[in-house]
This record gives C-alpha cells, sequence and structure tokens, in this order.
C-alpha cells in the first residue's frame, strides 16, 4: 500500500458535489416536466407544477417521529428475516480462523497484519451481503404484498417511508457492526500475544506518520526532482549512488516541541540495491546509511542557481560562502555576455531565472536589511527570463543586471556570511538490506552532539569569542587573562585540549599583530570581522582540534536546525558501488502513537459508513424496480465502486495505455501494441478517436456519479500495516461521499415513490 495519504479538499469536494447534484436536478425537472406533457397533453405543465410543489411541500412537512416509527418496524421486519443468523457464520470463522493463520514461520508484524485483515474482511463482507438483500429487496416485497399501502393510507409520507427505510436497516447494520467489531477487537488481542513489558504498547500499533517533501541531490550536489533509475521496472523508488556526493533531501514542516516532544522519532523504510557483492558485513547486516540534520540557508536558495552550467561556479561560491569570489565570477560573465553570448544560451538563463525566484524566497526571511540583496537578484531574474537567441539588447540587458548583482554581492557578502549559516549534524548510521525484516525506527534527543566542520567551527569560536570579548573575560591588562583556558572549558563547554590550543593561537595572533589589546578588549588589526578572521584560521589549519573527537559542538534540534518549523534531513548511502532507493513515503517523523482501539474503531466508522451507502442506493433503487433488478443494479455499482472506480478515473484522465474502448479492439484484433499505433488510414483512426470519445464521456459521467467505495475499504490497510487511520485523507472522505450521496437519493426514492402506482405488476 502506499502510504502516502493526500488531503482532502473540502472546498473542491463540496463545489464538485453542488455542480453535480445541480446538473442531475435539472435533468431530473427536464425529464419531468416532458413526462408531465406525454401523459397529460396540455395540462402536463400544471401537473408537474402542482406534484413539484405537492412533494416539496412533504419534503418540508417531514415528522422525525413518524421516520422513527418507520425504522423501527424496518428493524422489526429485519429481525423477522432471520438478519441476526450472519452471527453465526461469524462465531464459526472465529472459532476456527485462527488454526490457518498462525504460521511460526512468518514475521511477527505480518502475523498481526494477517490477523486485522482477517477481523476486519470477514465483518464487512458477511454484513455486505445482507443489508443488500434487505434494502433491496424489502420495499419491493412490502408492496407486492399491499403491505406497504396499510402505511401510506395513513399520515406518513412518501418521504419518510424511504427515510424510515434508510435509518431502519443502518440502525440495524450500526448494531451487527458493533457487536462483531467489539467480538473482534477480542479475538484480535486474544490471538496477538501481549507485551511481555507492562506499558510497551506490543505489536497492535496505531503509528501517526508526519510526511516531508523529497527531492534529490545528485553526484554534483545539483536538485533534481528523481534520483537515479537502476532497472527497477516499478518506478515507485529513485536511488542515490554510494559514497558520492548524492543525496535524497526530505524538508520537514511544522516541526516543533509540541508536536514532537522532546526527541525526533525517524522510521524508514528503504530499499538497497547492490552492483557488486560487497564486504561480508554488508552482506550479513546490509549496506550502511545515514541521516544528516541540515540547516543550510546558502544551500536552500542558491542550489538551484547552478542548474545550468553557465551560472555554477558563481552558484559553488555562494553555496560555500564565498560571496567575493562569487562577485568575481558574476563580473567576468557579465563581460563575457557581450563578446561570447553563445557562453550563456537561453535555456540556461531561463533556469537561472526561475532560481532566482527561490532565491528571492529564502533571502526574503532575512528581513528588510537585505531588500537591496533581493531586489538585485530579482532584476537579475527577469532580465535572464527575457533572454533571446541573436538578440543583443537582451543580453547587454542581462549583462547589466549581473554586475549590479555582482557589485551588490561584493557589498553585503560579509553579512550575508554571517546570516547564513550551515549546520550540518551527521547522525549514527544504520543498516539497509534487500530482504530487511520491520523498519529501521530511530530516536534522537533534543540536544545532539556533533563534530563540527570548519565553518561550524569558525562560527562557535566567533560567537564565544565575541561574547567573552563583550563582556571582558578575554583580557587582563595587557594581555590574556591567566585562567582563560579553564574558563573556556567549564562555562564554554571546550574541551581541555582544544581550550588550551585557542588560547595559543590567540596569543600567536597578538605576538604576530593579528590581533591587538586596546582598552581591554581583543582586535582585529586589519579591522576584518570575527567570522572571517576565525574562518581564515581555520582553513590555515592553525585550529587543528587536539581532542580525538573534534570541536564536539551541542545543537538543539528545534532552536537551531527547525528554528522556523522546518527541518531538512539528507539521507546518503556510505558504501561505493551501492544504492539506495527511496520513495516519499520511505521516510517520516513517527509521533506520539495511538492506540489500536482508536485506529480499530475508525476503521470500523468507515466500514459502518460503506454499509450505509450500499443501503441507501438499495432503498433508492428499490423505490423505482423491483427486488431483482434493484439487487443487481446495486451490486453492479457496488463493485465498480469498489474495483474499477480509479480505472475510470485513470481512463478519462489519459493516463490509462493502450487507447479507448474501439482502439483497444482494434490493436487486439491487429495483433498490434500501443507503441505501433493501429493499422489504419487516417479517416479511420479519426472514426475511432470520435467513438472513443464518446465512450470516455460515458465513463466521465459513470465516474462521477458511481460513489467510489474504496475510500471506505482502504482504511482497513492502515491498522492492518501498524498505521493510524488518518482522520483528514480517509475518514472525512468517507463521511462526505456517505452524506453527498445521502441527501440527493433520498429526494429521487421519495419522489419516484410518490409519483408510482403501488400495485403489484
Amino acid at each position: 500500500m502506499d502510504f502516502d495519504p493526500p488531503t482532502y479538499s473540502i472546498a473542491f469536494g463540496v463545489t464538485s458535489w453542488l455542480k453535480l447534484v445541480g446538473i442531475i436536478g435539472a435533468v431530473a425537472i427536464g425529464i419531468g416536466v416532458i413526462a408531465a406533457f406525454l401523459r397529460n397533453g396540455a395540462s402536463g405543465g400544471k401537473a408537474f407544477g402542482t406534484g413539484f410543489v405537492s412533494f416539496f411541500k412533504d419534503l418540508l412537512a417531514m415528522s422525525p417521529r413518524r421516520v422513527i416509527a418507520m425504522a423501527r418496524l424496518t428493524v422489526i421486519e429485519a429481525l423477522r428475516r432471520k438478519a441476526l443468523l450472519v452471527f453465526v457464520v461469524f462465531a464459526v470463522l472465529l472459532m476456527f480462523g485462527g488454526w490457518f493463520l498462525t504460521d511460526s514461520n512468518d514475521r511477527e508484524d505480518l502475523q498481526v497484519s494477517v490477523h486485522i485483515t482477517f477481523m476486519l474482511t470477514t465483518i464487512s463482507w458477511l454484513i455486505l451481503p445482507v443489508v443488500m438483500f434487505l434494502s433491496c429487496w424489502s420495499l419491493p416485497e412490502d408492496i407486492r404484498i399491499r403491505s406497504l399501502h396499510t402505511v401510506v393510507t395513513k399520515p406518513v409520507r412518501r418521504v419518510e417511508v424511504v427515510m424510515g427505510r434508510i435509518l431502519g436497516f443502518s440502525t440495524m447494520a450500526t448494531a451487527i457492526l458493533l457487536l462483531m467489531g467489539i467480538v473482534g477487537y477480542i479475538w484480535i488481542q486474544r490471538q496477538v500475544s501481549p507485551p511481555e513489558n507492562p506499558g510497551d504498547p506490543g505489536r497492535l500499533t496505531c503509528r501517526v506518520p508526519a510526511y516531508g517533501n523529497l527531492f534529490f541531490l545528485d553526484s554534483q550536489s545539483l536538485p533534481k526532482n528523481a534520483g537515479i533509475n537502476v532497472g527497477d521496472p516499478w518506478m515507485y523508488r529513485s536511488f542515490v549512488e554510494g559514497n558520492s556526493r548524492a543525496r535524497a533531501v526530505w524538508i520537514f514542516r511544522d516541526v516543533t516541541p509540541d508536536r514532537m516532544g522532546d526527541q525526533l522519532n525517524l522510521e524508514s523504510r528503504f530499499e538497497a540495491f547492490r552492483t557488486v557483492k560487497g564486504a561480508e558485513d554488508t552482506i550479513n547486516e546490509g549496506i550502511e546509511a545515514q541521516y544528516t540534520l541540515v540547516r543550510n540557508m546558502r544551500e536552500d536558495a542558491f542550489a538551484a542557481f547552478g542548474v545550468g552550467a553557465s551560472f555554477r561556479p558563481a552558484a559553488e561560491s555562494m553555496r560555500e560562502g564565498n560571496f567575493q569570489n562569487a562577485a568575481n565570477l558574476l563580473s567576468d560573465a557579465a563581460t563575457r555576455m557581450g563578446s561570447s553570448q553563445s557562453d550563456f544560451p537561453p535555456v540556461d538563463c531561463q533556469q537561472v531565472s526561475i532560481a532566482c525566484m527561490q532565491v528571492e524566497y529564502v533571502l526574503t526571511e532575512l528581513g528588510d536589511d537585505f531588500k537591496e540583496v533581493v531586489d538585485a537578484f530579482v532584476l537579475f531574474g527577469q532580465k535572464a527570463g527575457l533572454v533571446e537567441s541573436d538578440n543583443d539588447a537582451s543580453y547587454q540587458n542581462l549583462s547589466t543586471a549581473c554586475e549590479t548583482l555582482a557589485e551588490v554581492l561584493r557589498t553585503r557578502g560579509e553579512d550575508l556570511m554571517e546570516s547564513m549559516p550551515r549546520i550540518e549534524v551527521p547522525l549514527e548510521s544504520f543498516r539497509v538490506s534487500e530482504f530487511h525484516e520491520g523498519d529501521n525506527v530511530n530516536a534522537y534527543p533534543r540536544k545532539l552532539s556533533y563534530a563540527a566542520d570548519y565553518e561550524a567551527t569558525a562560527r562557535f569560536l566567533a560567537e564565544v569569542t565575541t561574547e567573552w570579548n563583550d563582556q571582558g573575560k578575554l583580557v587582563d591588562g595587557a594581555e590574556l587573562s591567566p585562567g582563560l583556558a579553564d574558563d573556556l572549558t567549564g562555562s564554554a563547554g571546550i574541551s581541555a585540549e582544544n581550550a588550551d590550543l585557542l588560547v595559543e593561537v590567540l596569543q600567536e595572533q597578538i605576538d604576530a599583530e593579528g590581533l591587538t589589546i586596546t582598552d581591554g578588549k581583543l582586535t582585529i588589526a586589519d579591522n576584518s570581522r570575527w567570522l572571517q578572521y576565525f574562518m581564515t584560521l581555520v582553513r590555515e589549519e592553525k585550529l587543528i582540534s587536539r581532542d580525538p573527537a573534534g570541536w564536539v559542538l551541542e545543537a538543539d534540534l528545534f532552536d537551531d536546525l527547525a528554528s522556523n518549523g522546518m527541518l531538512r534531513i539528507d539521507v546518503a548511502c556510505m558504501n561505493e558501488q551501492m544504492f539506495l532507493g527511496m520513495a516519499r513515503p520511505d521516510l517520516f517523523i513517527r509521533l506520539k502513537d495511538n492506540s489500536f482501539l482508536q485506529g480499530y474503531s475508525k476503521a470500523l466508522l468507515n466500514i459502518g459508513l460503506m454499509l450505509s451507502l450500499v443501503i441507501v442506493l438499495g432503498v433508492t433503487a428499490s423505490c423505482v424496480v423491483k427486488g431483482p433488478v434493484s439487487f443487481f443494479f446495486t451490486l453492479t455499482v457496488f463493485v465498480i465502486g469498489q474495483f474499477f472506480h480509479e480505472l475510470m478515473l485513470r481512463i478519462v484522465g489519459g493516463a490509462e495505455e493502450g487507447g479507448g474502448l474501439v482502439e483497444s479492439a482494434m490493436l487486439i484484433y491487429q495483433h498490434r501494441n500501443p507503441s505501433t499505433g493501429l493499422d489504419a488510414s487516417e479517416n479511420t483512426q479519426q472514426m475511432v478517436a470520435t467513438l472513443d470519445s464518446g465512450v470516455v464521456g460515458v465513463l466521465n459521467v459513470a465516474s462521477n456519479i458511481i460513489p467510489d467505495f474504496s475510500i471506505f475499504s482502504d482504511s482497513a490497510a492502515y491498522i492492518e500495516n501498524g498505521f493510524d487511520v488518518p482522520w483528514n485523507s480517509s475518514v472525512l472522505p468517507a463521511i462526505l461521499t456517505f452524506v453527498g450521496f445521502l441527501i440527493p437519493c433520498i429526494i429521487i426514492g421519495a419522489a419516484c415513490l410518490k409519483f408510482r402506482e403501488l400495485e403489484s405488476k
């Protein structure tokens, strides 16, 4: 099952429902008017108006008391027809079902899934034929034996009869469903062994996932919509290459302490792919993968800037924070645009124009202080989007905008570097096997310790130095404080070895006059900023960690990595010549689990809505035709809605290969495939296309009228696989679908029953 549930749009659903009901109502009124004129001649208009007003008054004058009375009689009738005998079959299945379901060779999670699947399938498919027979045969049978005459001669309106039938059968089905559900829940609990440790939820879980958005980085760290295709015929997953810069990147939103708690729970189900046998540890344990928590505003802003080869060097410099070099590269590009326009093809300019929109979106988060930088990128993107081949004026405009951008980067480069940090926290690696059992579940605390890279080290030291320098803790008189190393170890969290190293480097810089002591504070001799100063020291390898663990820093999950509620997680394959495959649902943040009873109840609710909708359709059809026809009509609608509704949507949307009905038949007759096409003249192909368009039109109407019953049944698959049933993508659509069909079906059924003869035919 694809655990990638889309969020249901209530506004779109209600709008579509109103349009469809309006069209059906207009067609129904038109048919009624025509029938009235055919039956009554010239007075047909008056007859239709009288009947319409009478029916409208009946709708407004409904009595809940009479509806409930009709429902009570319906329940009594169902009991007399031995509807509860379904419990006998249910009891037999429960008594002996466990014998055939448990297999010691199966994984524990699969055994749990099998038991839950058996129970929910048994409940739904045992009750379904009962309610279908009762709802389709009851009303026609009452008309045949004339027992309905004793009801309609009393002050009971036809619409109350229809609603009473629907309410009565739905009440009976709900009671049976609840009883079976309670017994089934107890049976599942007994069949699935209880947890060994008290408080452990055991194998019956309802995981609540928080999904993110997925994109890929190729081996050059350029963003892509998909990864590598390793030849798998199922194109569900894309793959990243091992031991390379390729990554799968997830962006999770709304990552807050209130929602996540004090730790981050990640659950994944990746797929391993080998090109070589590999080492013994990869064979026994699987290939190695690693998460990296990333906060990199420069990557977010400038990664897409380098998609086109023309501006890739400048993009790489901006991603690394070297804005001065990026400005020089852009200035050089601006010069070459006048003489070597072929170096900047329009396709590259179009790509960088789109990339500037992303730059604008990210830089806007920095506030109005960087408005001039945002304006420069916006102008550059606008001019790049207007570039045309052999158009010197468009390249001249782009050259001017490019030089303007370069000048802005020279002026504000250091400000951008300080305001756009890069924090990368690599987490402990884990193993992924081709035939892994279960899922990888990893929990990480809020406070994460990690070995810093050169930039994180420079930022940390610049922050500590600035803070301590402002407080006067670094200098004592004309020299460094005597106990500075011990103070750094105790208060700044720096290891003793690295604290001694930092003090030694600062003293060396003072001796070399790179730093001076002025008014009791350290001052950089060339007036550069502390971040740039320490970046230089780190690159010159003067601050190589003496502690074997490196410069160990601590990052707060929410304050440092997801400060705006957005968390980025990079996934890498660590083994060379191996590949790691993944799709969007393969990684999610696991929120607090719900109880199994909660998810089980949602699944039963959806089953109950499905049974009630079948009752609604059966009762409505029985108001028009006799029992056998009503039954086969309801059964046909259910089968199409359950098994073929998605197929109809694919055909209507053009996603199904093989052409339309007529074209497919001719291809089969000619023994040809869709890629080669029909062996026919152009006129014949046009005629086939016309016929198929008519068939597609019929399917389009059918797909809008026939309910999608898979909405109700798919909910069971969630808890069968250990997930909670999502409200927005499963329960809510089921409720709205039921209500959407209930209202027009009551009106249609009541109208048909009101204007038909009740004599037996």
